[in-house]
């Protein structure tokens, strides 16, 4: 683990590279108000995952699965903390699903999270005897939602889902049917890696799936939107506050004792004072950019996750064995106290 010493990092020491990681995190210009992921007339934005994009089609105001191995529509960009709204219709015996947060391999069911869109009613699925949490509004086969607000088979739903830092709550048709803190899932069902150990940023998609007939039927999305909650600065680092704290806000050059736990963007965690059971004191003027430039303006008993380019943290070198060169790096930071000079 890379514990203190990991964290105290020399300006000089780090590598400052121009280009932006790829697939970085939203466009800040756009945080705190809802953005279309759809124009409306092709599928710009949008790439295919696992799939045939031929299978897909810009439908007017629709985005349409409209043949069989369509994999999963993504995003061309990672997103971190948002508010994301969408309307869905699937057939009857229809089964689909909205990803979030999912890395560039794997399923993305697995490795990230995929909210369950289901016909829950077909016979062909009561007969599969499937576990609540494979229902529509669930974390699939990790998170149940409560059921009976999903419209039929044929008509329009709606989704708002908010992932702010663990918390995640899914809206259907104006009611809370799941509403959880994935940190708190340190086990996964079904033999499947843990909520808690998924990434904390990747992308979101449109899964195509399929019915339970004999002729594929379009699986319809509409009014795509999505409110970035993070705020970006110039540098490329972007933030969200988890927590507001309410002692007195952290200067510039501050040392203080904090909790962290950090991430790469696959999900994998390479240290955390969390898991040590103790929080570390930490001079701002000696931690990597991304500490100096996100911390100050915190305040005390705060919580704020960072999202930090490789330029900001240990560049095109990396560290050690635990964070490979040109990482992105995502920590959650908890100021308990500021430590006097």
């Amino acid at each position: 683990m890379l514990a203190f010493a990991g964290l105290l990092v020399t300006l000089a020491s780090v590598d400052r590279i121009a280009a932006d990681p790829p697939n970085g995190a939203a466009a800040g210009a756009d945080s705190g108000k809802f953005v279309k992921l759809y124009n409306g007339k092709d599928l710009s934005g949008w790439d295919i995952h696992h799939g045939n994009i031929g299978a897909w089609k810009a439908n007017g105001e629709l985005i349409s699965c409209v043949g069989a191995g369509g994999g999963w529509l993504r995003t061309d960009k990672y997103f971190s903390d948002f508010v994301l709204k969408l309307d869905w219709r699937i057939p009857k015996d229809g089964n689909s699903g909205v990803g979030l947060r999912f890395p560039p391999n794997g399923d993305p069911a697995h490795e990230g999270m995929e909210i369950q869109i289901l016909d829950d009613n077909a016979e062909v699925y009561r007969n599969m005897k499937l576990v609540p949490a494979q229902h529509t509004g669930g974390i699939y086969y990790q998170a149940p939602a409560k059921q009976g607000v999903a419209k039929p088979a044929g008509e329009w739903n709606h989704y708002e889902i908010t992932c702010l830092g663990p918390h995640v709550i899914v809206k259907l048709n104006g009611q809370a049917v799941t509403d959880v803190m994935v940190d708190q899932f340190t086990t996964g069902a079904g033999g499947h890696k843990a909520l808690s150990e998924r990434p904390q940023v990747g992308y979101i998609g449109l899964q195509s799936h399929s019915s339970g007939g004999t002729t594929f039927e379009p699986i319809d999305f509409r009014n795509i939107e999505l409110k970035d909650l993070t705020t970006a600065l110039p540098s490329g680092l972007h933030y969200v506050d988890l927590v507001e704290g309410t002692g007195p806000v952290v200067p510039v050059g501050a040392t203080i004792q904090a909790h962290y736990t950090g991430w790469l963007t696959d999900g994998t965690k390479f240290d955390s004072s969390r898991d040590r059971g103790k929080p570390l004191m930490l001079p701002l003027s000696r931690v990597i950019p991304g500490w100096q430039a996100g911390i100050p303006g915190m305040k005390v008993g705060g919580r704020r996750k960072l999202i930090i380019p490789p330029e900001l943290g240990y560049g095109t070198r990396g560290a050690g064995r635990l964070i490979p060169p040109n990482s992105m790096l995502v920590f959650d930071v908890e100021v308990l106290s500021l430590v006097p000079r």
